[in-house]
């Protein structure tokens, strides 16, 4: 066997380990729909100012209201933890794995306001310290969100959720799965232009992170979606239909994905709007439609009760 036969082979394996593991134990359920929070005896009310919390509440996390639970609130959390990784020198990817698990621990029960603030929080934290080779001090954790928490809270909501996604803290994200799909380009595909498309890939990941729309897809589509915007999307990055088709081939020989798929369209469309909108296509260098969201000069603005209004 060759070598680059057995390079097939081995990315054959991991891929397939990668999607068994996306289907099997790291997808999430839609809930934020108004059916889902039904079945969990959800009832939204208005919105209300978060307090300091107490030890007890911990306890009462399934008792009270889940107002706080819309797709706004989501992503002033999720921005707000790529400011800290940012201030703090952490692979961005360490958002996405943060907010696997706070999506699928949300998917398990009703939350308060507090609740779901300290549950962002504890999610960061344990992605940090999991896939991280600097540890950020809990001290650190509690002095950004302003004193709302105490170690006490932050070391059993971690326990809390380590046993609501049975140690499932491993997931395939987009990213890792736009890594290894992107060896699946055509041969003739340059060094430099497979770097172009993974960055744009990567920076579109990081774009779905923060859209609740995308929690409930799989991470392949996501990653599929984004390597085909970045393959087709930048003029100086455009392969020729021959090298387009074979990738779309390897993808459904060596990974067995449908690239035409309703969702992988879906993702697609929506990962282009967001792109559109955001003005990034109107760039006329390529490194500034990589551009990351700047990390603030203070990354205490925990975002609170009243601005996720």
């Amino acid at each position: 066997m060759t070598n680059q036969a057995l390079i097939f082979t081995d990315l054959e394996d991991r891929l397939f380990a990668m999607l068994k593991q996306e289907k099997k134990h790291y997808s999430c359920a839609d809930y934020l729909s108004p059916e889902y929070q039904q079945r969990q005896n959800i009832t939204p009310s208005s919105s209300r100012t978060i307090l300091p919390l107490h030890s007890s509440d911990l306890s009462s996390s399934t008792s009270s209201s889940s107002g706080c639970l819309n797709e706004i609130w989501r992503e002033k959390i999720c921005e707000w933890s790529y400011q800290v990784v940012d201030h703090f020198d952490f692979n961005r990817e360490i958002v996405a794995i943060s907010l696997s698990y706070l999506d699928r621990f949300l998917a398990t029960r009703q939350v308060n306001k507090k609740i779901f603030q300290l549950a962002a929080m504890t999610t960061l934290y344990l992605a940090i310290k999991l896939f991280e080779t600097r540890s950020l001090q809990m001290s650190s954790l509690i002095e950004l969100s302003r004193g709302y928490f105490t170690v006490e809270h932050i070391s059993v909501m971690e326990s809390t959720i380590l046993r609501s996604l049975s140690w499932h803290v491993h997931p395939p994200t987009t990213l890792a799965l736009s890594r290894h799909l992107i060896q699946l380009l055509p041969y003739d595909c340059s060094r430099p232009v497979r770097h172009d498309i993974m960055e744009l890939s990567r920076f579109l990941s990081e774009l779905s992170v923060c859209d609740y729309y995308f929690v409930t897809r799989k991470p392949s589509s996501i990653a599929i979606a984004s390597l085909l915007i970045a393959i087709d999307g930048v003029d100086h990055l455009r392969l020729s239909t021959k090298q387009r088709q074979e990738f779309i081939y390897n993808v459904s020989s060596r990974a067995h994905i449908d690239c035409y798929s309703d969702e992988i369209v879906e993702c697609r469309t929506r990962l282009q709007d967001m792109y559109h909108q955001g003005g990034y296509c109107n760039h006329n260098q390529m490194d500034e439609a990589f551009d990351r969201i700047p990390s603030p000069s203070d990354v205490k603005n925990f975002p609170n009760g009243d601005r996720c209004k």
